[in-house]
């Protein structure tokens, strides 16, 4: 059971690189903007997962809306986690590349330690101070290569990767009180169809971009199906057969395949601090990996902040 665990996280860890890694590929279309790619990706997984989930379970599925604290929660986890996590990262992409976008969302966990320790107005654990120190450093050598005058990343680029970290971190902690109740998949399915459809008021999926090629269809298929639907089931599967702090270590599969990929099929050149740099943030998922299990086991069970 364990090694199929480890096979469903690995693989769902790298599809969601590889997906990053097709978004670049769309963006070279100028007609195709990242809002638009993020309602159609989001509207259209939600829609399917919750069909498929729907001739499982039946109406269960709707049972999340019957509690006024539950619509709450999900409208906050679909906007404020799904919606700002997905449509940054995809800015991040469009501005600058899929390896430095995937990069700097993995700074995910080091906010979740910081805002943990904000919330219980805790002293980070002597583990968890050196993780920030390392991962700050790391984004340091990332964005300047080593030299503080310069920048090598793309501002904006810069700007919507971190806020992409910081999606991340609201996508793992707004839902964790529906996750005592709900199925994860049917938590997801309503995030990613709250998240499409609050994107659509700014930026309708009917509005189709002009001059769409198949070729580019057929990529925005793939990142429907195998770059959301897929990776997100698989790595519910993972859960169920490992342990957190397992799981949680092979989601650094994704930043290695995305920045592998970028270099190999996109020809994105790193220089010797930048890739020094990767190492360091990806290192932190390690490190923050070790206490984060216990972190919320204790501090989310205070009284004093749920």
């Amino acid at each position: 059971m364990k090694k199929q665990g480890i096979i469903c996280g690995g693989l769902s860890a790298t599809l969601f690189g590889i997906s990053g890694i097709l978004a670049s590929i769309l963006f070279r279309n100028q007609n195709i903007n990242p809002e638009w790619l993020v309602g159609v990706r989001m509207s259209l997984s939600g829609i399917i997962l919750l069909i498929v989930l729907f001739c499982f379970s039946g109406p269960r599925v709707f049972e999340i809306w019957l509690n006024k604290k539950d619509v709450v929660l999900i409208i906050l986890y679909g906007i404020v986690g799904v919606l700002l996590a997905q449509s940054s990262f995809f800015l991040s992409v469009y501005f600058g590349d899929a390896a430095t976008a995937t990069i700097l969302q993995s700074l995910g966990p080091t906010i979740i330690v910081i805002l943990l320790s904000l919330a219980t107005r805790t002293l980070p654990s002597r583990l968890d101070i050196w993780s920030i120190l390392i991962a700050l450093t790391g984004v340091f050598l990332l964005i300047t290569n080593g030299n503080i005058n310069q920048l090598v990343v793309n501002s904006k680029a810069l700007f919507w990767g971190i806020l992409s970290a910081f999606g991340l971190a609201a996508y793992t902690l707004i839902p964790k009180p529906l996750l005592e109740k709900q199925s994860p998949l049917v938590v997801v399915a309503w995030g990613l169809l709250v998240g499409g459809t609050a994107e659509n008021f700014f930026h309708p999926i009917w509005y189709i971009p002009s001059q769409v090629s198949t070729k580019d269809w057929i990529i925005m298929v793939f990142i429907i199906i195998a770059g959301t639907l897929l990776p997100y089931a698989l790595y519910v599967m993972s859960l169920s057969q490992l342990k957190p702090t397992t799981a949680s270590l092979l989601l650094t599969i994704e930043p290695m395949v995305a920045t592998l990929l970028s270099v190999t099929l996109l020809h994105v050149h790193l220089r010797m601090f930048q890739v020094l740099g990767i190492l360091f943030i990806i290192s932190t998922i390690f490190l923050i990996s070790l206490p984060l299990e216990r972190i919320f086991k204790k501090r989310l069970s205070d009284p004093k902040i749920n």
